[in-house]
């Protein structure tokens, strides 16, 4: 299958979807960004916070790809619920389980669009006093102006499903990443 924003539409688990990127551009690109924070944080022991639900399994990949002693968790934040638009607020559904405090943190978001759970979970890291962030996308929209340390790839105005994120709790599981056709 062509990887092209042109790609023909499918029909996929009863969604119109048409390919954004396949998995094999995804899983070359998560090896370079692996390779990147090895470098980046050299002779540390960072801890790499996922951001519910939607960056499980880049962060799964991402941790694979870092050559370092890493202590990985998750927290999760929502600010879709169900829907393909934000509902302008962030909900804290699962708190923090891991002490930050001067430690090196990577933070690994799905997708940054407006910037508002992005802006959210910075603002609450730093409450906790980490040596370092780093926010680590593996989409960012075209239209955001938000401050990302690596970005994965640039996606257009459209929803994005597969790899993890999700529309309505569906499609997280499909190894590429999809345009939602009609969103």
């Amino acid at each position: 299958m062509p990887d092209s924003i042109t790609s023909k539409t499918e029909i996929i688990h009863g969604h119109r979807l048409r390919l954004f990127k396949d998995a094999d551009a995804i899983q070359a690109r998560v090896r370079e960004m692996g390779n990147i924070l090895t470098q980046s944080h050299h002779g540390q022991h960072p801890i790499v916070l996922g951001l519910m639900h939607g960056a499980f399994v880049f962060a799964a990949d991402l941790v694979r790809a870092i050559d370092l002693p890493c202590t990985v968790d998750f927290w999760r934040l929502s600010s879709y619920g169900t829907g393909t638009k934000s509902s302008q607020s962030v909900r804290e559904l699962m708190p923090l389980t891991v002490t930050l405090c001067d430690r090196h943190v990577i933070l690994v978001e799905d997708i940054v669009d407006s910037g508002r759970t992005l802006t959210h979970a910075l603002r609450r890291i730093a409450e906790h006093g980490p040596q370092s962030v780093t926010v680590v996308a593996l989409l960012q929209n075209e239209a955001s102006s938000i401050a990302v340390d690596h970005v994965g790839f640039i996606s257009g105005g459209d929803f994005v499903v597969g790899y993890g994120l999700d529309v309505a709790h569906e499609l997280r599981g499909l190894p590429a990443l999809y345009y939602l056709e009609n969103s």
